[in-house]
């Protein structure tokens, strides 16, 4: 009867600390599940962060050439700018000419326009009489 009790004994002990470990097993088990998942949600987390800077790197590759294309415009339209002030420049100085030869001619008509008046004059006078010569034309002149 000893050795059969002792034998029940080792069963009964042996069976709690299986169960015991059964237990312990379950925990791990379902503790290394929880890491599993948070190991899958922690890499998923990941792959959507490189996607999102993958998406960031791209829509910044975009806004540098959109930037680049803005400033070769802007360079563009500062040239074009340059060209027309010095368009500019040389119009005005071609009107500033053009006005400096009309003053000259108006000077020049206001001196002449008075003895023009008076030759019409004569020249009338002499056409009226008919009888206008060479030395009438000459004094006209």
């Amino acid at each position: 009867l000893t050795e059969a009790t002792r034998w029940r004994t080792a069963f009964e002990t042996a069976s709690s600390l299986s169960e015991r470990l059964c237990k312990e097993a379950e925990h791990k088990q379902a503790a290394l599940d929880a890491a599993t998942e948070a190991g899958t949600a922690a890499q998923n987390s990941v792959d959507r962060q490189r996607a999102a800077v993958k998406e960031a790197e791209e829509a910044l590759a975009v806004q540098r050439r959109v930037l680049s294309e803005v400033e070769a415009e802007a360079a563009r339209a500062a040239q074009q700018g340059r060209e027309a002030a010095e368009q500019t420049r040389v119009a005005r100085g071609e009107a500033q000419v053009a006005a400096d030869e009309e003053r000259k001619a108006r000077e020049e008509l206001e001196r002449v326009g008075p003895r023009a008046a008076e030759l019409s004059q004569k020249l009338a006078l002499r056409d009226v009489s008919g009888s206008l010569g060479v030395d009438d034309v000459c004094d006209v002149l």
